[in-house]
């Protein structure tokens, strides 16, 4: 558990904790292993709720709805192996 520690340093009084604390007792396997069942996330990137053609036209423009269009990663059906957000930039329309 020592790698997942903070260092100290003078350095940490600049962030804000949000949410549970670690446990008091840190060397308590069980007690790490509930405090990382209850608040570790995932960081993913969504997409793929929103497909163009069923949701969306070509344009991005929501189906049956005027003056809306979707342009986030629920657009996309599959994205590649690289950083997503790069695939979110090339949505922009291009003039």
């Amino acid at each position: 558990m020592e790698r997942f520690k903070m260092v100290d340093s003078n350095e940490e009084r600049n962030f804000m904790y949000f949410g549970p604390s670690l446990p008091t007792n840190q060397s308590d396997e069980s007690a790490m292993e509930e405090f990382c069942r209850s608040s570790v996330t995932t960081i993913w990137h969504y997409h793929g709720g929103c497909t163009v053609g069923k949701v969306v036209d070509g344009d991005f423009r929501v189906m049956g709805v005027n003056s809306l269009r979707v342009v986030d990663g629920s657009t996309f059906s599959c994205l590649s192996r690289d950083q997503s957000s790069s695939h979110y930039h090339d949505v922009r329309p291009v003039s």
